[in-house]
């Protein structure tokens, strides 16, 4: 059975929108660049993380110096309404993640910088997964077996063209004790961006100050 979380660092008012299986998000991330920082598995088993069929156990993907791990999600030409995180976890108090702070749109965040960037939202991770290692076998009978299902206040997901996922810590508050993870899956809606969007936004981004410059030469106007 899954568990639904409500728990953030919010109060909501109302229950949350229900989802099903048919808005998973994995058509829209570019799995090739999604990147783990801080973890002790080749990147293949990364992304495994969102490929593998839902009642597959392994890989089981774990932090490499300790507790931390930072996941970055791109998405594929597309603007991302987020709506439900999936997790599979460890249920043991040593390796189960405990503090998980999502940003939106940040795709430079590594562990030089994190620790100064306000996470978007915040979510607190109960002590609820698998037992990794009384797993008999590789599969679940019930997809949902050890699935936290964390939703997300929509609105501040919104527009999305990349998500990056940093586990804080572990329930044992142990920097040296791994943390384990078998699942992770994103459901909402996306909208493709037109080639000449996705540009514009790029352009943007990089040097708003650049088409101001633009713009004068192009009219003719000078600073007097």
């Amino acid at each position: 059975m899954s568990c639904h979380s409500h728990c953030s660092h919010e109060h909501h008012d109302s229950p949350p929108v229900p989802t099903n299986a048919s808005q998973t998000l994995i058509g829209y991330i570019d799995v090739a660049k999604v990147r783990g920082l801080n973890v002790a598995n080749p990147p293949e088993d990364v992304v495994k993380l969102f490929t593998k069929d839902r009642t597959t156990i392994g890989p089981i993907v774990r932090s490499d110096c300790d507790s931390q791990i930072i996941i970055h999600i791109p998405f594929i030409n597309s603007s991302v309404k987020l709506y439900l995180i999936l997790l599979r976890t460890s249920q043991d108090i040593l390796h189960c993640p405990k503090t998980i702070k999502l940003y939106k749109n940040d795709t430079e965040i590594d562990f030089d910088n994190v620790d100064h960037k306000k996470p978007t939202h915040i979510l607190d991770h109960p002590l609820i997964g698998l037992d990794f290692d009384m797993v008999s076998d590789d599969t679940v009978e019930d997809e949902d077996d050890g699935v936290v299902e964390h939703y997300l206040p929509r609105q501040k997901f919104t527009g999305l063209t990349s998500l990056t996922i940093f586990i804080a810590d572990n329930w044992a508050e142990d920097d040296d004790e791994e943390v384990e993870l078998s699942r992770i899956e994103l459901r909402g809606s996306a909208t493709e961006l037109r080639k000449e969007a996705v540009v514009a936004l790029y352009e943007l981004a990089a040097n708003p100050a650049d088409h101001n410059i633009e713009f004068l030469k192009e009219t003719g106007t000078q600073g007097l």
